[in-house]
C-alpha cells in the first residue's frame, strides 16, 4: 500500500509538471504573435509592426474619461495581457498604473485604468506566437498613455 501511495504521488507530480510546461507563458518566442496587417511582415519585423498596430488600434478606442479630464490626471497605464495559443487575448490586467499623491484623485485614476482595460480587452485575435513551429502563450505589455492637451 505504501508503494502504491508513493507511486501515485510521483505520477501526479509528473502530470503536473507536464501540464505546467504545456501552459507556460513566455515573453519572447521564435515567431512573435502578429496583429492586423503585420501577419504578412517579415519575422524580424513582426514585433515592431504589431506593437505599432496595437497602439494605433487602442488609440482609436480610448476616450479620456470626463472625471479624469476634469481632475487633470494624466499618465501611462501599463496593461499586461496574454495572447493564447489560439490567438485570443486573455488575462487582461493593469500591471502598473498612474501614481498620484492626492487620494481624492484615485477615482479618476481608476476610470483611466478601466478605459485602458476596456481598450486592450477589445483587441481582436492575433496570429499566435510560435516556438519550434508550435503555438505558445505569450505575455504582452502595452502602455496606454493619457495626455492632457
Amino acid at each position: 500500500m505504501k508503494y502504491l501511495l508513493a507511486l501515485s504521488t510521483v505520477l501526479f507530480s509528473f502530470i503536473s509538471l507536464a501540464q505546467s510546461d504545456a501552459d507556460a507563458t513566455v515573453r519572447r518566442c521564435e515567431v512573435m504573435p502578429a496583429f492586423g496587417e503585420c501577419v504578412n511582415s517579415e519575422t524580424a519585423d513582426i514585433y515592431r509592426c504589431s506593437s505599432i498596430a496595437i497602439m494605433e488600434h487602442i488609440g482609436e478606442l480610448v476616450n479620456y474619461p470626463a472625471d479624469a479630464l476634469e481632475a487633470e490626471v494624466s499618465g501611462t497605464v501599463y496593461v499586461l495581457f496574454i495572447i493564447e495559443k489560439d490567438g485570443s487575448v486573455t488575462s487582461v490586467r493593469v500591471m502598473r498604473s498612474i501614481r498620484v499623491d492626492d487620494a481624492s484623485l484615485s477615482e479618476a485614476v481608476a476610470s483611466l485604468e478601466e478605459e485602458a482595460l476596456k481598450a486592450v480587452s477589445s483587441l481582436p485575435d492575433f496570429r499566435p506566437g510560435t516556438e519550434g513551429g508550435d503555438p505558445v502563450r505569450v505575455e504582452y505589455v502595452v502602455p496606454v498613455k493619457f495626455v492632457l492637451d
